[in-house]
């Protein structure tokens, strides 16, 4: 890369310098359009209709490749990499999953820094313009490689520091709970990450409470809706679970105390006396879950895929719940609403389609 005639000014990189016609540069296929590149991890199947829409010829996508694994079943043309580390996460997921969130949580974050750091090997470097998910961004950030890039990223959950403060919160107004406080991701990442969503073009994102946080900048996308499930109508009231601090178990514990009919409580609980002078019936997820189910109680601090809801929403349950949900206005209402003596009830809902 050469140094511009007459100029005082030393070029960072070959996407900042702007000379094609150094014999070192990388820049010349970007002067006629550019390339995109995808960095991709999960499966949503919002961001897999983003990704056809978005996606142009010659674009290069960048995927773990897990053979036969449904979560990174993003359809042909996908580059894959990152096998043995994507292997080496789920197999940590599995061992961590049920532990407390200061073992928890470390672990998931070093194993998705190891998943992007071998996808990043395989990045063209052509690639002017960048579509990164955000379990990748503060790792990307530290690597350099959103430098003279314009880039989206895709939002999977809170940013860090909102996270932060939303547990906090929670935390003084549910003292009693260690859950709350068990973990804070090192304070370097949280800067890291807030730097690169600070210059992000577009945040992408069906969640409506993360959308919210950036207003201007947020690409909001539809939620996928099911179709309803053969399900008895009811108008008994559920938790789904689990029973934990974030998940507003305080909260849910206070409204289900006034309830005629046992709370309908699904996963396990993660704290001790979770569901003290509560009477409750356990029920587990299947083809039945929602057999006589006509509302649910969901004050949880923060939902990253409420799938659950979805399907909940789309057999006419009633919704009771905080824009922490992720879902439209319209789609649910506040805590303050609820009434355990008349809850809601569940009529019968169409064999085909859905709320929209």
């Amino acid at each position: 890369m050469s140094r511009p005639a007459n100029s005082d000014h030393q070029p960072g990189n070959c996407l900042t310098c702007g000379n094609g016609a150094c014999g070192m540069s990388t820049r010349a296929p970007l002067v006629r359009g550019g390339r995109r590149a995808f960095i991709l991890d999960e499966v949503w199947p919002e961001f897999r209709a983003f990704l056809a829409r978005e996606r142009g010829e010659g674009d290069q996508v960048l995927a773990p490749g897990l053979f036969g694994h449904a979560r990174y079943a993003w359809g042909a043309g996908v580059e894959r990499g990152a096998g043995l580390a994507a292997a080496a996460r789920h197999l940590a997921m599995r061992i961590v999953r049920d532990r407390p969130g200061a073992q928890r949580q470390p672990a998931y974050l070093r194993h998705d820094r190891q998943v992007f750091e071998a996808l990043l090997r395989r990045l063209d470097y052509h690639a002017d313009r960048l579509v990164i998910d955000q379990r990748f961004l503060p790792f990307a950030a530290r690597a350099g490689v959103l430098g003279g890039r314009r880039y989206d990223v895709l939002m999977v959950r809170y940013p860090l520091a909102a996270l932060h403060e939303r547990l906090d919160a929670l935390a003084l107004a549910e003292g009693a709970s260690p859950s709350l406080s068990d973990f804070r991701a090192p304070g370097d990442l949280v800067r890291d990450e807030a730097a690169g969503l600070a210059g992000a073009a577009r945040l992408v994102t069906p969640h409506h409470g993360i959308a919210g946080l950036f207003p201007g900048r947020a690409l909001p996308l539809d939620w996928a809706r099911p179709a309803p499930l053969a399900a008895a109508p009811g108008g008994r009231v559920a938790f789904l679970g689990p029973a934990i601090g974030r998940n507003g178990l305080a909260v849910a514990r206070a409204l289900a105390r006034g309830l005629a009919d046992p709370l309908i409580v699904f996963g396990p609980d993660l704290e001790p006396g979770a569901w003290a002078g509560v009477a409750i019936e356990r029920r587990a997820f299947g083809p039945g879950w929602l057999d006589g189910i006509g509302a649910i109680l969901h004050p949880a601090a923060m939902t990253a895929q409420p799938r659950r809801l979805l399907q909940a929403l789309a057999n006419g349950v009633t919704l009771y719940a905080t824009e922490g949900a992720g879902l439209a206005p319209g789609d649910w209402q506040p805590l303050s609403a609820f009434d355990p003596a008349r809850p809601a009830r569940r009529f019968p809902t169409p064999a085909a389609g859905g709320r929209s």
